[in-house]
């Protein structure tokens, strides 16, 4: 942050994530939320999407995004579930959670501190799966296809790892 969002003089940081202004305003930069879910089918088969869009273009992620203003992660998960491929809560079982990390976002040359939380879910039915957004494709993969280096975000890994766990138990 450079600029003051209140009065729009320059910026010092104070210390880690608190930055102060001439004029005495304070503002916290606090890791952004964002809510991710893997969701698998009844082969075990888990649901990756293709990311359309940079930062990491071409490579694999789960299914979500940043967390709308005052948004939960679960209403944010729900929101992006359908925005991205076209699933609505109706289409997979409750989301179990899986882990928080922390991870980076690179956006306009700027580096955004996220707060991942991550879910796993089951398919229910046979829901068609429509990749929109910033989806370039979406695609069920049996777990042991799925290339773990090939996860662009390091938390969104990290929780992929831990669903492989699970899974292959």
């Amino acid at each position: 942050m450079n600029f003051c969002r209140r009065c729009g003089s320059p910026f010092t940081r104070t210390e880690g994530h608190v930055y102060t202004c001439a004029n005495g305003h304070t503002i916290f930069g606090n890791a952004a939320p964002a809510s991710c879910l893997w969701v698998v089918n009844d082969k075990n088969e888990v649901l990756v999407a293709v990311r359309e869009r940079d930062p990491g273009i071409g490579l694999l992620d789960a299914p979500g995004g940043f967390n709308d203003g005052a948004e939960t992660s679960e209403h944010g998960l729900a929101r992006e579930l359908e925005e991205e491929v076209g699933l609505k809560p109706s289409d997979y079982t409750e989301p179990q959670f899986l882990l928080t990390a922390l991870d980076a976002y690179e956006y306009a040359g700027e580096k955004i501190d996220v707060l991942s939380n991550t879910y796993w879910a089951r398919l229910v039915g046979s829901p068609t799966i429509t990749p929109q957004d910033d989806v370039a494709e979406a695609t069920f993969m049996a777990i042991e296809d799925i290339d773990p280096s090939n996860i662009y975000f390091d938390a969104v890994r990290e929780s992929f790892l831990k669903l492989r766990d699970i899974l292959t138990k």
